[in-house]
């Protein structure tokens, strides 16, 4: 007697939680009527009715409801495992009359396990019978029974986050993903809730600080986004976020924390200063242009690459710039050198490529003009550059002017030879 009223006062704190949502698209042909009050019912399911226990029996009354049946009814209570079922073993299957129109009144008589365990029995009650015509119903519902009062549970509540991701940008809003899945094999998770928090103060709750989650059945995932803000002054590098979980199971309240890290990006801001080259060259010359790369934003954007493309003159010549720091301008060079053959305008384009330092890419167009013109050509025999006439002028003067000095040398040489013997002669008649 003392067993069954200790049995008793442990039982009452059960509590059998349908879940009524039809998942079909048709409606089901077996619904539970949370508000009929049948034989041996002192409240209705949506009142708070609670199975009786007695004598080592868990009795359990529920109002079915049909609009298609006809004639009796097979309930079958059916669990997943009975690793931790707390009625011995039996039948489990029971025969249900119609008790008013419309509704059959489901009654389950089964034997219990004493002393037991507190700890969450997920069942399902399996309703079959026929229609009119001879068709077989067939609808699943699925239930809960829980036990508590007991001085001890089957497990230990156990829940793990086992999957977080990020996409963070400074200054924008944004959303950390958290997956939470429940290690129990006998115990609902209920009254979830999620807090995260950024011990440097960059990492911002959009919403309310604390995330309700809510019930995680038993072996469940569910995956859950927290609304964040990052600041404009969060630094580009990997933070570190603390997850706290709160929640209750049998009847106890529970936390667990975990740290995880997630990266700060910011999106490539990438700046030019405006292509520098000749707007024309002579064919077969060459022609150098630069174009000033900025990095505006405060992180290092790496692997930039400057690629022209000019039809005509060169498809794809390129130059590696490498990573641009925060702040710092680098220079894209390179020379182009135009065939001999080739003249006329040509356009084409500067393709300036780079990525993160997490490997997203970004990229830039700047258009290229160039004009190669022809190489001017030189005629000897035409007077008009004054070229040739140049070099044979000088070449006739001087040789005119070359014989005219021989010429004046030998008539001075002869005439002092002249004047040398008449001085000669002059002296002889002295004498």
């Amino acid at each position: 007697m003392k067993m069954n009223k200790w049995l008793a006062a442990l039982l009452a704190a059960w509590f059998l939680i349908p879940f009524f949502s039809a998942k079909a698209e048709t409606a089901p042909a077996f619904t539970v009527d949370e508000d009929a009050v049948l034989r041996d019912m002192d409240r209705s399911w949506r009142q708070g009715y609670m199975p009786a226990v007695g004598g080592n029996r868990w009795t359990m009354i529920l109002p079915v409801r049909s609009a298609e049946a006809a004639g009796p009814v097979t309930a079958e209570l059916v669990f997943p495992t009975e690793r931790y079922s707390f009625f011995r073993p039996g039948k489990m299957t029971m025969t249900a009359q119609q008790e008013t129109t419309g509704i059959w009144r489901v009654r389950f008589s089964l034997d219990l396990f004493p002393n037991q365990k507190n700890a969450d029995y997920p069942c399902v009650i399996r309703l079959t019978g026929k229609n009119k015509e001879g068709k077989e119903l067939v609808t699943e519902i699925p239930y809960t029974i829980r036990m508590r009062g007991a001085t001890e549970s089957i497990e230990k509540a156990r829940i793990e986050i086992t999957d977080v991701r990020a996409d963070l940008n400074t200054g924008e809003e944004g959303e950390v993903k958290v997956t939470v899945t429940n290690l129990c094999s006998a115990t609902v998770i209920e009254n979830l809730e999620l807090k995260i928090s950024d011990s440097a103060g960059h990492i911002l709750p959009r919403d309310a600080e604390t995330l309700k989650i809510g019930t995680l059945g038993i072996g469940e995932s569910m995956t859950v986004s927290y609304p964040v803000t990052v600041t404009e002054k969060a630094v580009v590098a990997p933070h570190v976020l603390k997850l706290d979980l709160a929640w209750t199971a049998l009847g106890q309240a529970a936390n667990y924390s975990a740290n995880y890290t997630v990266a700060v990006r910011q999106e490539i801001r990438m700046e030019q200063g405006g292509l520098k080259m000749a707007p024309a060259v002579t064919a077969g010359d060459s022609v150098s242009l630069s174009l000033p790369i900025m990095n505006m934003g405060k992180a290092d954007i790496v692997n930039v690459l400057a690629t022209v493309t000019l039809p005509g003159i060169t498809e794809r010549q390129s130059v590696l710039v490498g990573t641009i720091q925060p702040g710092e301008t680098k220079q894209a060079q390179m020379v182009l050198s135009p065939a001999k053959d080739i003249t006329g305008d040509f356009a084409g384009e500067m393709t300036v490529e780079c990525t993160d330092q997490d490997g997203n890419p970004a990229s830039f167009r700047v258009p290229v003009n160039l004009k190669v013109e022809a190489p001017v050509k030189v005629d000897a025999g035409k007077t008009a550059s004054g070229e040739s006439v140049k070099k044979e002028i000088p070449a006739a003067v001087t040789w005119g002017l070359a014989g005219g000095c021989g010429l004046l040398l030998v008539l001075i040489m002869t005439q002092s030879l002249v004047l040398r013997r008449k001085i000669h002669r002059l002296e002889e008649e002295k004498l």
